[in-house]
């Protein structure tokens, strides 16, 4: 009888401690891509409507936990480290918003649209990758093409291939907030070039 009571004070002592240690784990952090700094820019471009969409991005990220490889094959599920909306519509709304800086317009729009509108330029997206390693760099990897008035005419395309250096990269690992900033930095660059294209064809 003695011996059963012990053992019955083990395993409370036990589920006590398993409870505990339950309760110790560190809280979830949440990120969020951030958009380009940009000094106002003037208002000549402000008619200019910009459609953008679809936007694809890989399955992998369709996820809240951030992704980063481990190796060329193995990647890494963050168990405490997620974003804060869906990948897809965050690094659209991104997009929308660095291309509405950088071309000085407020009519960058994300299609489809509730209500039709018409376009002067659309903007197409596929991504490959878009993730950071534990080395510190943070990858995108897009194939993007720009139509003309309402999508009729393919005016310029390109791949953005993006290796953006982590800003801590003697950490081991990189801290997420830093993998994060990298990110956003290797989508404004990638903005820039889809930017330049459309001020090339409207100042031709």
């Amino acid at each position: 009888m003695i011996g059963m009571m012990h053992m019955r004070r083990t395993l409370a002592a036990a589920l006590l401690l398993v409870v505990a240690g339950c309760s110790q784990s560190p809280p979830t952090e949440f990120y969020t891509l951030s958009g380009m700094q940009l000094p106002p820019g003037g208002s000549s471009a402000r008619k200019t409507v910009v459609g953008v969409g679809p936007v694809i991005l890989p399955d992998y990220l369709d996820r809240p936990q951030i992704v980063t490889r481990a190796s060329g094959n193995r990647v890494i599920l963050a168990s405490f480290h997620s974003w804060v909306e869906p990948v897809d519509g965050m690094f659209t709304r991104i997009l929308v918003g660095n291309l509405s800086s950088l071309l000085a317009t407020d009519n960058v729009v994300t299609l489809p649209q509730r209500r039709p509108m018409p376009l002067d330029y659309q903007v197409e997206v596929d991504v490959a990758r878009f993730d950071a390693d534990r080395s510190g760099r943070a990858v995108l990897d897009a194939r993007w093409r720009v139509f003309g008035k309402d999508g009729d005419r393919l005016i310029g395309e390109g791949r953005s291939t993006i290796v953006e250096p982590v800003a801590e990269p003697a950490a081991e690992p990189a801290s997420y907030e830093a993998i994060v900033a990298a990110m956003s930095e290797a989508l404004a660059r990638m903005s820039s070039a889809i930017a330049g294209t459309i001020e090339q064809h409207r100042s031709g």
